[in-house]
């Protein structure tokens, strides 16, 4: 792994091995921060650590359904894909056919 990146998650300093670059984890802790500030402002808990979590499973449920979504449309788009070949076969056949016709015509 790469670089080490200090972070701040719910007020606690995290030191994080990787190769990704400081402004994507500094993004990824934000992210996560705000989650954490939502979840305190609705109230219900006052472990941090449970607020924590709180805030990482509903980030997890998102990428989950973004994956599930993605799937979906990966679906549709190879769909969408034999469709087009289909009907590039079907008028490359009917080209086929109509020069074939009027070739015969003009004999």
């Amino acid at each position: 792994m790469g670089n080490r990146i200090d972070v701040n998650i719910a007020g606690y300093a995290l030191t994080v091995r990787t190769d990704r670059s400081e402004e994507h984890m500094a993004r990824l802790a934000e992210t996560l921060n705000g989650r954490v500030r939502e979840i305190q402002k609705q109230g219900g808990t006052a472990n941090y650590l449970n607020i924590v979590m709180l805030a990482a499973m509903e980030l997890a449920d998102e990428v989950l359904t973004f994956e599930e979504r993605f799937q979906e449309v990966k679906k549709q788009v190879e769909a969408l894909r034999r469709e087009r070949e289909d009907l590039k076969t079907r008028v490359d056949k009917k080209s086929r056919d109509l020069l074939a016709t009027l070739d015969d015509a003009l004999k």
